[in-house]
């Protein structure tokens, strides 16, 4: 099971401090655990390349939040990101970031890399995201997908759903 439901609720987390797990999202996490899904994420992450972030401060975000879901139970078997944004403009932006890329959602490239290193069948696999663009990237990949919304009720209805087929 891969997906991009919203775990916080920000937009894109320039800092640390805002950082918080939504209610209900460690007990779905920890359901996928639990089922022998894994619990991938797959994130664009464009304030890389709009310099409002760097590779080291979203990674210790990431600790932030694997340490919060740790502390209910869950975890992450791996995250995937992707720093590019390709409109240029951006005051501090990284230029080696500024580039049309395969990763970036809506394309597909998380996914595949993801499916590549954990020997995934994407067929049988979940794309469970907030955005179109999340679920263009699932059907683009191969899998089943389900759009929620930001809230975390519907990620448990999700979630549930997916393991009571």
């Amino acid at each position: 099971m891969t997906g991009t439901a919203r775990l916080i609720n920000v937009g894109f987390l320039t800092n640390i401090d805002e950082f918080e797990l939504l209610d209900g999202v460690a007990e779905a996490i920890r359901q996928i655990n639990e089922s022998g899904y894994l619990a991938i994420v797959a994130s664009n992450q464009p304030v890389i390349a709009r310099g409002e972030v760097s590779p080291e401060e979203l990674q210790e975000i990431h600790n932030k939040m694997e340490t919060l879901l740790g502390q209910k139970g869950a975890y992450l078997d791996a995250i995937f990101y992707c720093p590019h944004h390709p409109h240029k403009g951006y005051e501090g932006e990284r230029p080696e970031y500024k580039i049309e890329c395969e990763c970036r959602k809506p394309k597909p490239g998380m996914l595949l890399a993801a499916a590549e290193k954990y020997n995934i069948d994407l067929t049988q696999s979940w794309m469970i995201g907030d955005s179109d663009n999340d679920i263009e990237a699932g059907q683009a990949a191969g899998c089943r997908v389900i759009k929620v919304n930001t809230n975390s009720s519907e990620l448990s209805s999700a979630v549930k759903m997916i393991l009571n087929q």
